[in-house]
């Protein structure tokens, strides 16, 4: 609980995150100095949670834990003790790491919960569509096997565990794509568990791809400078770290070998799997981009099954429509991203389970869509499971990196735009001139 000297001090901080910070602050340095968490003010713990929401409690832990050790370490006992001067800014780091959450619960429960989500997908999906544009002119070869050709020749021969690992995919789909490069003779392998390496002509493919990749790499990075790109990735490693951990300790969950009972929460017993690091391309721009957004979207999945009982995709579609109801047709299909056929059958099983209902005029083009009351809670709950994985995702950046991460982010967005309109127009006039 927090102390009354932390208590005392509330009025005097200033509002919004200022003021979380400053009483966690407070209240830390009042228990490094006496030695223990004393109870005081409720009003004080009452305003630190109107401030934090459903974490505050545990806030107050941390802030005190991280006291008490600081000052056990100093070798104080049993008396009143002076806060060292660095023990605020390495509290700092430790606020830091509360600000994303905090920052999303002030924002209010409406606000989208973390751009990452949402608008990484929606930049893979235009990115994917003029790619397969551009390389089709080229050689008919999917986005998956393309990319384990080009981290093939950056990298050399690899076992299909650490591919797996660095595309961010399971082992079963790079186990089709290895297969298929196999009959295409793009890649050998002494045996079923032996690395795989290119062949001659996987290599002469990869070469004439890789020269076409790195065009689409500069055009994607116009307005991006050198050191602007390597914050960049730096960002991209720190969430990697982030997605591998929550894609982890969710599939523990779904197997009941508990590691943690919320993913969400760092576990202090948890671990990372043993397996070999992740490898980050950083000659390509979306490379990265995709593992990332290919582990969140996976522990994302386990997690939208474990609550709601709907695939990842259902549970867009059903976000979607509860966030602008009731939302028509072509709003949603436009939204999702998604051709017409694959949304019709979503919105269909939906429907059949009485989560969303339709009214207007008859046909499914014609009418509009809200959610039912069953599919209003589930939204709840997505909303809930969303805002905490992105807390969880974007916990340790501070401020100033999201922000650039985000202001870079968009130019990447707004040249993936540019790129698939051009290659749209190539694509009409290569029909046009056939």
């Amino acid at each position: 609980m927090m102390t009354k000297a932390g208590a005392g001090k509330i009025a005097k901080s200033g509002q919004g995150s200022a003021q979380w910070r400053t009483m966690l602050l407070d209240h830390a340095k009042d228990v490094y100095s006496n030695g223990a968490a004393a109870t005081g003010n409720r009003s004080a713990h009452d305003e630190l949670t109107a401030l934090l929401g459903p974490m505050a409690d545990e806030a107050i832990q941390i802030v005190e834990a991280f006291a008490l050790g600081a000052r056990s370490s100093k070798g104080v006992v049993g008396e009143k003790a002076k806060v060292p001067p660095e023990f605020e800014a390495r509290l700092s780091i430790i606020l830091n790491g509360l600000a994303p959450e905090a920052e999303t619960h002030q924002a209010g429960e409406d606000k989208e919960p973390a751009f990452i989500q949402h608008h990484l997908w929606q930049l893979l999906y235009k990115v994917r569509e003029s790619a397969e544009l551009s390389y089709a002119r080229e050689i008919d070869l999917v986005e998956l096997d393309r990319r384990i050709l080009f981290l093939l020749r950056s990298q050399g021969p690899l076992v299909p565990a650490d591919i797996s690992g660095s595309v961010g995919v399971d082992k079963a789909q790079v186990s089709r794509s290895v297969k298929r490069l196999l009959d295409l003779k793009m890649v050998d392998r002494e045996q079923i568990r032996a690395p795989v390496g290119l062949t001659r002509k996987g290599t002469t493919l990869a070469d004439r791809l890789l020269r076409l990749a790195e065009l689409r790499n500069r055009e994607l990075t116009f307005d991006i400078g050198d050191e602007e790109l390597s914050e960049f990735f730096a960002v991209i490693e720190k969430l990697l770290q982030r997605a591998v951990m929550l894609y982890e300790q969710e599939r523990a969950l779904s197997h009941t070998d508990v590691k943690s009972l919320n993913p969400f929460t760092i576990d202090p017993a948890y671990e990372p799997g043993s397996g070999s690091p992740i490898v980050i391309e950083r000659a390509r721009i979306i490379s990265p981009l995709m593992t990332l957004s290919a582990y969140f979207s996976r522990s994302g999945a386990l997690t939208f099954k474990r609550l709601t009982n709907l695939s990842n995709f259902e549970s867009w579609v059903l976000n979607e429509i509860a966030l602008d109801a009731p939302i028509d047709w072509n709003t949603l299909v436009s939204r999702l991203d998604r051709d017409h056929s694959q949304a019709g059958r979503t919105i269909t099983a939906l429907m059949e389970r009485s989560l969303i209902e339709r009214s207007g005029k008859p046909g499914r083009r014609h009418g509009t869509f809200r959610p039912t009351d069953e599919g209003r809670r589930l939204f709840e709950i997505i909303q809930e499971a969303s805002r905490q994985r992105g807390a969880f995702l974007m916990a340790p950046l501070s401020v100033p990196e999201r922000e650039k991460f985000a202001a870079t982010f968009e130019k990447v967005r707004r040249n993936a735009v540019v790129q698939l309109e051009r290659e749209r127009t190539f694509d009409e006039l290569g029909h046009d001139l056939s």
